[in-house]
């Protein structure tokens, strides 16, 4: 992808991160010669993750002058831990080829991006640690640019395009791969607990996504949880995804590991508050709001709990993440991005 800055004649050639690796590798390899011409043709090359791999490895061999600057997602060193762990709680074959088969490579270029990238930058402050920690290098090389979303076309479109359906109950929504480390079958344990402890009812739980825990999480519900409060929608695409979204009123998301959820962000741009485990990267977005960061199962339960209950309690949270959203705001952010683009050339 071709990106030009007409004010200050910058053009930057993206490089997307595509799919699981080492697939942008034999992509690379097959079209060497057409990437190369138009990297020489740019101001600035900007990959991301391993999507880079071999390319700038080369480049840099070749004596070419354009400047490189690389964006981290993750740390594949957390997606071992996690990949390790979910093995007998729900995984897959290409959980385990991608993160653990294939971390070597990955760890590879993750190395190789950070000694010979000119830029570097993570999507959050608590990657950057994490990075800064399991890796060798200068850390202040690495600058923390959240992933963003474009506020205003978000809220103008959902706005636009759906009416609320009438309900008494609080709507609950939950949407990530149902894997392990995303926390859905926490989620049950969660609700299970607001039912029985804490005899709270009054709501509806949709979830969605699909993923290698699929089945034991409609055997959980099934078990554990009324029928009528939990729907397990599976995937759907994007556009209905955020529909959903902004006609719920409270967005469940306990996954263990993130960098900078996107769907954290969009709901917090929706005025949604957003009940998380206290993990560095909750805190980091949500800021330090202790009505939304629990300590653990019974706490979230505890602090959902208040949540359904307390209609005003919803409505002063959501001004705060309405508040809190504008510093991901799309444009905020390319600004950013074009501070590190100036330094560069």
């Amino acid at each position: 992808m071709r990106v030009s800055d007409k004010t200050r004649r910058l053009e930057i050639l993206w490089l997307p991160r595509g799919p699981l690796a080492p697939r942008h590798l034999w992509f690379q390899l097959k079209n060497i010669d057409l990437i190369a011409r138009e990297i020489s043709k740019c101001d600035v090359v900007h990959g991301q993750d391993s999507s880079a791999f071999p390319l700038l490895q080369l480049c840099k061999k070749s004596g070419l002058k354009v400047p490189w600057t690389i964006t981290f997602h993750t740390n594949p060193r957390a997606q071992l831990y996690y990949a390790i762990k979910s093995v007998g709680r729900g995984t897959s074959l290409t959980d385990l080829t991608t993160y653990v088969a294939g971390f070597p490579l990955w760890d590879l270029t993750v190395r190789q991006h950070l000694k010979q990238a000119d830029g570097l930058v993570c999507v959050s402050n608590s990657l950057r640690e994490e990075l800064s920690q399991g890796y060798r290098f200068d850390i202040g090389r690495l600058s923390a640019i959240h992933t963003c979303v474009n506020i205003n076309e978000l809220r103008t479109h959902l706005t636009s395009n759906f009416e609320r359906p009438s309900t008494d109950k609080v709507r609950l929504f939950y949407a990530g791969r149902l894997y392990y480390s995303k926390g859905a079958l926490h989620l049950v344990r969660i609700l299970a607990d607001l039912v029985k402890e804490r005899d709270t009812r009054d709501f509806n739980l949709s979830i969605f996504g699909r993923g290698p825990i699929e089945r034991a999480l409609r055997k959980y519900v099934t078990q554990y949880l009324p029928r009528e409060n939990v729907a397990i929608r599976g995937q759907v695409n994007h556009q209905i995804l955020l529909r959903e979204l902004a006609m719920s009123d409270i967005v469940c998301f306990p996954s263990l590991y993130e960098a900078c959820p996107v769907i954290m962000i969009e709901a917090m741009s929706l005025g949604k508050p957003v009940v998380a485990f206290d993990l560095p990267f909750a805190r980091e977005i949500l800021g330090d709001t202790e009505e939304l960061l629990a300590k653990g199962i019974s706490d979230f339960s505890k602090k959902l709990a208040r949540l359904i209950i307390s209609g005003d309690q919803r409505a002063s949270l959501s001004r705060k993440m309405l508040g809190r959203s504008e510093e991901f705001d799309a444009p905020k952010i390319a600004t950013r991005y074009q501070k590190v683009y100036e330094r560069l050339i």
